[in-house]
């Protein structure tokens, strides 16, 4: 009996020890005004968990600061929904609030598909997918983002800047929805120090 809970108290503390989000890659770059980005993580939480996060709209704000708001506005059918997000972005003195009314397209339990609704938001065009994939006990998320501002940036400097920003932000997401999988699963925190600058194929 001893020995079962040495056991499980060794199986907890490996787990709360574990890393936090792996990321194989985090590309931001920007071409005639659209930038896109696009990451490669594993998480370590199991696929439900993370496609539940990425799912619950009207709590979007829990999984990272920069987003202020989001709810969602109606749903069309069993696999679409309108969805409203706002986020905050912030590149040195420069701050704009980025709305977007999406179009989300799910299609369980590994794929979902947003486009924004440019008539009802404030940028040109966007789009983000997400593609999940079990990966042992964790999950494999494939992000990929695409947005055209309708908002100034200030040219040369802005826009590396805005990319260092979107970069950041990228990693903030995808360790923010980590952290609410892993409670969805009843699972116990990770260890986050010292990761903040490990990307392997960053570029």
């Amino acid at each position: 009996m001893r020995h079962r809970y040495v056991t499980i108290l060794a199986g907890l503390w490996l787990a709360g020890n574990a890393q936090a989000a792996q990321f194989y890659s985090l590309r931001v770059s920007h071409d005639a005004g659209c930038y896109q980005v696009s990451a490669d993580v594993y998480l370590a939480a199991p696929l439900p968990a993370v496609y539940q996060v990425l799912t619950d709209y009207n709590h979007l704000t829990r999984i990272t600061g920069a987003i202020r708001q989001s709810h969602v506005v109606r749903r069309v059918d069993a696999h679409t929904v309108i969805v409203f997000v706002e986020t905050r972005a912030c590149v040195l003195f420069f701050c704009h609030s980025i709305r977007q009314t999406q179009r989300v397209t799910e299609l369980p339990p590994r794929y979902i598909i947003a486009k924004t609704i440019a008539a009802k938001s404030n940028v040109k065009s966007g789009r983000a997918s997400w593609h999940l994939d079990q990966d042992g006990n964790g999950t494999r998320m494939h992000w990929q983002m695409t947005l055209t501002p309708d908002f100034w940036v200030p040219p040369l400097i802005g826009p590396a800047l805005v990319e260092g920003e979107l970069r950041a932000q990228g990693k903030y997401t995808a360790e923010g929805v980590e952290k609410l999988a892993r409670e969805r699963a009843y699972l116990p925190p990770l260890r986050t120090t010292g990761r903040h600058d490990r990307f392997p194929q960053l570029r």
